[in-house]
C-alpha cells in the first residue's frame, strides 16, 4: 500500500449511503457549496494490512465520514481518472465504474476531494470489519493476510501514540428543557392519526420503524419523513431468534429495513434501535457489527410502559408524565419510549399538552447525535 505522509489526527463515522456518486479533486477548490468539516477523533483506517495515513486528516459533515479519495483509492490498487464532469476509477484487477462528479457524496476542503470510505470500500468488494479496542476501520478483501487481532498488534505502538481526544459531537443537552418522543413497531393503521396529533400541536418525534411495516404502510413512512419527523431501524422481524440469531443477522435485517425505507421514503438512517431495546442482547460483537456500518444505537431512559396499560390509557399518562418530572428535577433530557398503537394515540394530545406545560420542547433525533443507549456506547 502507498503511504502517504503521517498526520496525528484522524476523523471517522461511517454511514450507510445507497447512492454512490462521487466528486472531482483539486480542481473542485473553489466550487460552491463547498462543505465545511467538523469533529476530530481518535479514529484509525486501514486496508487490507496496512494502515493508511493521510496528508490531511478525514472529515465528518453531517454525520458522515470523508476520506481522502486520491489516497484511498490508491491504497485499494485504484486509479482515479477525471474527464467531463465524471470520474472513473478503476481497479488494477479490471472492475471499473464510471460516476457523474460533483456529486452529493463528497465535499472538498481546501482544494481536496474526499469521499465516504464505505461507499469506496463496498463499490470495489471490500469488506469492513471494526477492531473497537484501537477504534480502528478496516476495509479487506482476498489480499488481507492479517486477521483483524494481528492487524491491530501491528500498529499497536503507532495508534497510542496517535490517539487524541474526542470531539463531543450533538447529543441530548442535560437540562434543555428538549424532550425527544419515539414510537416503535410503526407504521401502523393509527400512524396517520398519530400524525395528525403530532401535526395540530406542532410537535416533532422520532419513529423506529420495522420493515416489513413499512413495506405494508408506505405512505405512512414517506409521509413520516415529508412532515419532518425523525426516522430510524427497528429491523425486520421482531423475532428474538431471528435478529439475535447472530451479528450478521442483526446488521442484515437492518439493512434491509434501511432498503425499504429508502424505497418507501427515498431517505437513509443511521439510527437504530433493536428489539425489545439494546440490553442484555445487543452485546460488543453486534454493537461493532452495525458500528462498523456507520449504524448509532438508540435506547431510551423514559419507558411509557405503554404495551402494557393498553386497556388504561391513563396510566400511560401517569406513567411518562412522573418521569420527565423526575427528569426535569435532575436535570437530564428525556427520551422517551412509546409504540405506535391506538392506546398510545388516544392519550397523546393530554401527555403533550402536558409536557409542553413544563416547558419542553419536541425534537427529533438527528444522525449527527450522540446515541443515548444502555451500553453508553456513543458510537
Amino acid at each position: 500500500m502507498k503511504k502517504v505522509m503521517q498526520c496525528s489526527k484522524f476523523l471517522l463515522s461511517l454511514v450507510l449511503i445507497v447512492g454512490i456518486v462521487l466528486a472531482a479533486a483539486g480542481h473542485e477548490a473553489t466550487a460552491k457549496g463547498s462543505a465545511k468539516a467538523s469533529g476530530a477523533s481518535s479514529v484509525f483506517v486501514a486496508v487490507n494490512d496496512t494502515l493508511v495515513t493521510y496528508p490531511v486528516s478525514p472529515v465528518i459533515h453531517k454525520g458522515t465520514l470523508y476520506v481522502p479519495l486520491v489516497e484511498t483509492a490508491s491504497a485499494m490498487n485504484i486509479s482515479v481518472q477525471y474527464s467531463k464532469g465524471k470520474v472513473t476509477l478503476k481497479h488494477n484487477a479490471g472492475a471499473s465504474v464510471t460516476l457523474p462528479a460533483n456529486g452529493q457524496n463528497t465535499l472538498v476542503k481546501n482544494g481536496k476531494t474526499f469521499i465516504s470510505f464505505r461507499v469506496l470500500s463496498q463499490k470495489f468488494g471490500f469488506q469492513l470489519s471494526y477492531l473497537s479496542n484501537q477504534n480502528l476501520y478496516r476495509a479487506l478483501n482476498k489480499g488481507a493476510a492479517l486477521t483483524d487481532a494481528q492487524l491491530a498488534n501491528k500498529y499497536s505502538s503507532y495508534i497510542q501514540q496517535n490517539k487524541t481526544k474526542a470531539t463531543a459531537a450533538a447529543k441530548p443537552a442535560a437540562g434543555s428543557r428538549t424532550i425527544y418522543i419515539t414510537f416503535d413497531d410503526g407504521p401502523s393503521p393509527y400512524t396517520p392519526q398519530l400524525l395528525n396529533v403530532l401535526d395540530q400541536y406542532n410537535v416533532k418525534a422520532t419513529f423506529f420503524m420495522l420493515g416489513n411495516q413499512i413495506a405494508n404502510h408506505p405512505a405512512s413512512a414517506a409521509r413520516i419523513v415529508k412532515e419532518g419527523h425523525g426516522v430510524g431501524l427497528h429491523g425486520m422481524t421482531h423475532q428474538k431468534n431471528k435478529f439475535y440469531a447472530s451479528p450478521y443477522s442483526a446488521l442484515n435485517e437492518m439493512n434491509m429495513d434501511n432498503a425499504q425505507l429508502h424505497k418507501a421514503a427515498n431517505v437513509n438512517t443511521k439510527l437504530i434501535r433493536p428489539p425489545y431495546g439494546s440490553k442484555p442482547y445487543f452485546t460488543k460483537a453486534y454493537r461493532d457489527q452495525t458500528a462498523a456500518y456507520g449504524y448509532r444505537l438508540w435506547d431510551w431512559n423514559i419507558d411509557s410502559n405503554d404495551w402494557r396499560y393498553k386497556s388504561n390509557p391513563q396510566k400511560i399518562y401517569d406513567s411518562v408524565m412522573r418521569d420527565v418530572k423526575n427528569m426535569k428535577r435532575k436535570g437530564i433530557t428525556p427520551v422517551v419510549l412509546f409504540h405506535d398503537q391506538q392506546a398510545t394515540v388516544s392519550i397523546l394530545p393530554k401527555m403533550i399538552k402536558a409536557i409542553q406545560a413544563e416547558g419542553y420542547t419536541f425534537k427529533p433525533l438527528t444522525n449527527d447525535m450522540k446515541p443515548l443507549n444502555f451500553w453508553h456506547d456513543e458510537r
